[in-house]
C-alpha cells in the first residue's frame, strides 16, 4: 500500500503505510526499503539513506534498485561523487538500466565531468532509445518539484537535452 500511495503522490498515506509495515515486521527489508523511497520522494534524503542502509544490512542479496535509490538520495544531498559510484555499481549489476545512466550523467554534470556525462547519456539512449525526461517529470512522485529540478539541472549543466 505504501508504494501504491507513493506513486499516486499521496505522501502522507504512503508514510503511514510504510511505518505500519515496519511495525508489523521490523526486520523485513522491503518495509525499510519502501519507507526509504517514501522519504526520498518526500525530500528527506538523509533519513532515506538510513532506511536503505538498514535494508541492505538485512538483505545481502538486495535488489539492485536500492543502489539507484541510495544514489538518488546522495545526489539530492549534493554528494555527487558518491552517487556516481553507486550508479556505476548498479550499472554493473543491471547493464540494461537506462535510469541509472541518466542519473549518472546528471551527477557528472554537477561535478563538471561533461564528456563522461555525454557518454552516460548516449549509453542510456542506446539501452532505451525511447527514454524521455518529460515522461519522468510526469511520473516520478517528488513531493517538492525543486528536488526533480535539481536532477534536471545536472543534465542542463552537462549541456544535455531536457526532453
Amino acid at each position: 500500500m505504501a508504494s501504491a500511495h507513493l506513486w499516486d503522490r499521496r505522501h502522507d498515506d504512503a508514510m503511514r503505510e510504510a511505518n505500519r509495515a515496519l511495525a508489523l515486521s521490523s526486520n523485513y527489508p522491503g518495509a525499510h526499503g519502501v519507507l526509504g523511497l517514501v522519504l526520498l520522494y518526500s525530500g528527506r534524503s538523509e533519513e532515506a539513506l538510513n532506511c536503505f542502509d538498514r535494508t541492505l544490512a538485512l538483505d545481502p542479496f538486495f535488489p539492485d534498485m536500492y543502489l539507484q535509490s541510495q544514489a538518488q538520495a546522495l545526489y539530492q544531498l549534493g554528494r555527487y561523487p558518491e552517487a556516481a559510484a553507486l550508479l556505476k555499481r548498479r550499472i554493473l549489476r543491471n547493464p540494461d538500466t537506462d535510469t541509472s545512466r541518466v542519473w549518472l550523467a546528471a551527477a557528472y554534470g554537477q561535478t563538471g565531468q561533461f564528456e563522461e556525462a555525454r557518454e552516460a547519456w548516449r549509453e542510456a539512449l542506446r539501452v532505451n532509445p525511447a527514454y524521455s525526461l518529460e515522461h519522468r517529470r510526469k511520473v516520478l512522485p517528488y513531493k517538492n518539484p525543486e528536488d526533480l529540478e535539481k536532477f534536471i539541472n545536472g543534465l542542463r549543466k552537462a549541456g544535455l537535452p531536457e526532453e
